[in-house]
């Protein structure tokens, strides 16, 4: 993409795990200059998962997945001169973004009263679990923890017990949400001139994520029942010869059409009452057609017809269809252990993706040139080293 929405804004990623460096990869692609700040051990996520060489250079899958495009500085925020350098930091981007639990970032010194007083126009974003403000407040959470606590894994039931959903999608919902809310801060400091503050937490956004179930809840009292695998003869997963296929059939409309998909024309007349009067019969005779084929075959057949249903697929076999391709929803970037598919922004402007403008950086790879942008001296940075307050990749 020839122009970039946030070129010439310089983020401080001082993010770890999930949720904030999320944010922060949306803000790369984005254009930003992302400055991730890493402890000595650098995030944990650049030990979980891959193979052992992976994990051994600090780029485990869970770390190459969302930190693409971003340059890092290592720094020891418990000492005074890895402090120091972080407020000057501060001092020179545009927006700041943490996810510690409440009150760590405070105890470095860099909270955002601390920030604001020398950077009054910086746009400082703190994710947390509960937020920073309620009875909860302060308390820690990982994604799993908030599925849990947040009503999340109420709603998802397998045997009639509540399951936590299959990947961390509350991390990166809260990552998306958290970039929204900073782009809705950028253009309030645009009519403003001032700077803003942003406090996300995770439940929140949990919440969010059922909406509709919120809402009953909060106006009723009552929490909507679970959705179960199966809802009805047109609503669910049906297995098939092979694999299982999924169905959506709300309206009579829908039933309609799904009927003539699966060769049952003579339901496809019933109105919306002798759907519901023949309910037992209609779906025997759904899960008996179904059956007949392949889940990709009927795939096929739905996509042909127009019909609300399609074949239950891991992501190898989602990857395997061309759409995600088609919609250059991935790129490949490099890696010191390679290269490595990573995604998009997940949307096109005007035709293009938005993608890494670089690779995965090393820990401490860009120590040295970032400190150097700062205006220190070949010495002064030398001295940082030499005193472990900042780490480089040749120490790493």
């Amino acid at each position: 993409m020839s122009r970039r929405p946030l070129e010439g804004f310089r983020v401080l990623d001082l993010t770890h795990v999930l949720a904030g460096p999320y944010c922060t990869y949306q803000l790369a692609l984005l254009g930003a200059d992302v400055i991730k700040v890493e402890p000595p051990r650098g995030d944990m996520m650049r030990r979980a998962g891959g193979t052992r060489e992976q994990i051994s250079q600090g780029l485990g899958t869970g770390f190459v997945a969302q930190n693409a495009g971003k340059r890092s500085i290592t720094l020891d925020l418990s000492t005074p001169e890895g402090r120091d350098v972080a407020l000057d930091l501060a001092n020179d981007v545009d927006i700041l973004v943490e996810n510690y639990r409440p009150g760590t970032i405070d105890a470095h010194g860099l909270d955002h009263e601390r920030v604001r007083s020398s950077n009054p126009s910086i746009i400082y974003a703190s994710i947390s679990a509960f937020g920073r403000t309620g009875p909860h407040a302060g308390r820690p959470g990982f994604d799993d923890v908030i599925q849990a606590t947040g009503g999340f894994m109420s709603m998802t039931v397998r045997d009639d017990e509540p399951i936590r959903a299959g990947g961390p999608v509350l991390d990166y919902a809260t990552g998306i949400h958290a970039a929204s809310a900073i782009l809705a801060a950028v253009l309030l400091r645009q009519q403003t001139g001032e700077g803003q503050h942003i406090d996300i937490a995770m439940q929140d956004v949990t919440m969010l994520l059922l909406n509709r179930q919120t809402s009953i809840t909060a106006t009723t009292g009552i929490p909507p029942a679970p959705l179960r695998d199966r809802e009805g003869p047109f609503l669910g997963r049906f297995e098939a010869k092979e694999g299982s296929v999924m169905l959506a059939g709300y309206l009579v409309r829908h039933r309609r059409a799904i009927c003539r998909a699966l060769g049952l024309d003579e339901y496809a007349r019933l109105n919306g009452s002798q759907f519901e009067e023949r309910a037992d019969e209609v779906e025997a005779a759904v899960e008996a057609a179904i059956a007949e084929r392949t889940a990709e075959e009927w795939d096929d057949v739905f996509a042909e017809a127009g019909a609300l249903g399609g074949a239950v697929r891991d992501l190898g076999q989602v990857l395997a269809t061309g759409q995600p391709d088609a919609r250059r929803l991935l790129t490949e970037v490099d890696t010191a252990v390679g290269p490595g598919q990573v995604t998009n922004a997940g949307y096109l402007i005007n035709g293009e993706a938005l993608a890494p403008a670089f690779g995965v950086p090393r820990l401490g790879e860009h120590s040295r040139e970032i400190l150097g942008e700062l205006g220190y001296s070949a010495d002064k940075i030398e001295r940082l080293v030499e005193t472990n307050a900042v780490g480089t990749l040749d120490e790493s």
